[in-house]
């Protein structure tokens, strides 16, 4: 009797526990053929860093490698990693797996954390704390109506149910589990990247050692 209990508790803990996956997950920025290296990019919605970290990455992702895109050599996985102090980025980030289940196309989800880098003061700071997170659903959903392949509706409908709270909290999880402790958190092959690169050309100086 006491081993059957015993079994059954630790198949109960085996289910209610989300399980790591030996690779983080998260949304492909573009497909990479020849990819060499893997870069692995946490973002805050609502993190002032992130939004200072993003055009200069982006820039250099948008330059070649021996004439062809430098993407097709550098694996980028865009993940949620929300700081405490931003509670509605909560809410906003439940819309990233929504967009990648409509798209499958990680530069749609990369389009739509730079329109809510454009627009972080709207949801944070006072005007931030004096939102429900009803009145965070509403504005994000009317504001980014058909911009991203949904419906203002189609949004509200996807927030209201809960679709992707538990994909959120398990995006958490698994950044924790990695060592993710701030934003932008940035890992090249696994290993952190401490002092990031702040200009394309930065970018450009930093990677040719990992392109040759």
């Amino acid at each position: 009797m006491k081993s059957f209990i015993a079994l059954a508790l630790t198949i109960g803990v085996v289910l209610s526990t989300v399980p790591i996956p030996s690779t983080p997950e998260g949304y492909l920025f573009k497909p990479s053929p020849l990819a060499k290296v893997r870069f692995d990019i946490y973002e805050d919605l609502l993190c002032g860093d992130c939004k200072a970290f993003d055009p200069p990455f982006k820039q250099f992702l948008s330059t070649t490698w021996e004439g062809r895109p430098v993407t097709d050599f550098i694996e980028v996985y865009i993940h949620t990693y929300i700081l405490p102090l931003h509670i509605n980025a909560f809410t906003m980030s439940q819309v990233s797996p929504f967009i990648w289940d409509l798209h499958h196309n990680g530069t749609v989800n990369a389009a739509f954390n730079e329109w809510c880098f454009d627009h972080q003061g709207e949801f944070k700071g006072v005007e931030g704390l004096n939102m429900t997170q009803y009145d965070v659903m509403d504005k994000l959903c009317h504001d980014t109506d058909s911009l991203f392949g949904y419906t203002e509706a189609e949004c509200l409908e996807v927030l209201r149910s809960g679709k992707y709270e538990q994909t959120i909290h398990n995006e958490q999880k698994y950044g924790t589990w990695y060592r993710v402790y701030t934003t932008p958190g940035v890992f090249l092959n696994g290993v952190q990247v401490d002092d990031i690169p702040a200009t394309e050309k930065a970018w450009a100086n930093f990677m040719k050692r990992y392109l040759k």
